[in-house]
């Protein structure tokens, strides 16, 4: 009976040591991200345990992203439209992670050579004026 539960307190032991260990080298792998942008982010979806956050950002292309709430971002509760800072892979875009601690507050000029374009729609003012006003926003 003691093998026994010494075999199982080794297995645990075992399986924390591993994941601290793959924490480590993942961290250790988001670290060498060289490249770094801006994200906007468009979609703020799903029931609360599985809430997902969708963002884009252009390298020589347009890169989607998303993260879940099961990963290491605890809050993703935040508001679609706003820009964050993103750091990537250099060779493959797609590995990226995007910091929401702090939106981002770019001008016109940051958000252009990050790739981003201004784009007029028109919305009906149904109730008032009863015309289409135009508007801009940034894709």
């Amino acid at each position: 009976m003691n093998n026994w539960k010494t075999i199982f307190l080794f297995m645990i032991a075992g399986l924390l040591i591993y994941e601290v260990y793959k924490n480590v080298q993942q961290d250790d792998y988001r670290k060498s991200f060289k490249g770094e942008t801006i994200a906007l982010v468009t979609i703020n979806e799903g029931s609360r345990e599985d809430k997902v956050l969708r963002y884009y950002f252009y390298t020589d292309r347009k890169i989607l992203g998303k993260i879940g709430n099961r990963s290491r971002h605890s809050n993703l509760y935040k508001e679609i439209n706003k820009f964050y800072k993103v750091k990537y892979d250099l060779n493959k875009p797609e590995e990226n992670e995007i910091f929401l601690e702090e939106e981002v507050k770019p001008d016109s000029l940051s958000l252009v050579k990050a790739g981003f374009t201004k784009t007029k729609y028109y919305e009906y003012d149904n109730g008032v004026t009863g015309k289409y006003l135009e508007k801009s926003r940034w894709k």
